[in-house]
């Protein structure tokens, strides 16, 4: 009896791994800095539209980090070094030149085991959205508020906020009418300082227009971002049910750097 009952239970065990091993996939990759050194002990994360974590990979001495990822849908994927994260560096006396703000990608679908390498330096790409307008040109939209650190610890050198809110939900603030007299905080360079280049799907593609608009946080205050419109792929890709967006910027003058990755699910209409 004991036996058999030893048996049914190394089944059971089975049949649960076995499922959970159909429910999830293997993400895996290496995170860089942009000369290509990999980043030891670097957090990625898995998280949820709270900005909760789900998921924790760390790397290793080689930048190299392996997850076993539930099935489905994240809000965003996040990487950085602790220790370096503009935020906590402040407060632990890091040389300012060793600062950084993390990589996004923004709607990771994991419906499949992938390779996601990752770089990041001191501009993130916040934010990423692409989509196209119905009946308009064929191309697409993509939004995207870039954030260089050395343009943030300016603002605050120059303005001294009293505090920087993060990651808060906004769910019942009320938006009043925006007002004439509200302020700007410039954490991304102007037009002609900012080097975008856009890939879809590994294809690049042509930045068609590059327009400055303003994000307002609140009636008062309001950061500038960027509306692009790029061209459509010539070669797109059959075969997953999604397109990956990825973004690089480039601050002309003082040579912060970051990327972003969106991940868009196509769109299936009747025909």
């Amino acid at each position: 009896m004991k036996q058999l009952f030893s048996t049914l239970l190394v089944m059971l065990l089975c049949s649960v791994a076995y499922a959970q091993q159909q429910d999830s996939v293997t993400i895996s990759g290496r995170v860089t800095d942009y000369d290509g050194q990999p980043i030891d002990s670097a957090s990625v994360w898995w998280q949820n539209p709270q900005f909760d974590i789900a998921i924790e990979a760390i790397t290793g001495k080689d930048g190299h980090y392996t997850a076993r990822v539930p099935k489905g849908k994240y809000q965003s994927v996040s990487a950085i070094y602790l220790p370096s994260y503009a935020h906590m560096a402040m407060k632990s006396g890091l040389p300012e030149a060793e600062h950084r703000l993390e990589f996004w990608a923004w709607d990771f679908i994991a419906d499949r085991d992938t390779t996601l390498n990752i770089r990041y330096n001191r501009m993130e790409a916040y934010g990423l959205r692409a989509f196209r307008i119905p009946g308009a040109m064929p191309t697409y939209q993509i939004y995207v508020r870039p954030m260089s650190l050395t343009r943030f610890y300016q603002w605050m050198e120059k303005t001294k906020p009293e505090s920087i809110l993060h990651g808060e939900a906004l769910g019942d603030i009320k938006q009043e009418s925006q007002s004439k007299d509200a302020k700007e905080s410039q954490w991304a360079p102007r037009p002609e300082q900012q080097k975008v280049t856009v890939w879809i799907d590994g294809e690049e593609v042509p930045v068609l227009m590059k327009q400055e608009i303003k994000e307002y946080f609140d009636a008062n205050e309001y950061a500038n971002a960027y509306l692009l419109t790029v061209d459509l792929p010539k070669h797109p890709k059959a075969g997953l049910p999604y397109r990956v967006f990825k973004v690089e910027l480039e601050d002309l003058e003082n040579g912060d750097r970051g990327e972003g990755l969106y991940y868009m699910e196509k769109e299936i209409y009747v025909k």
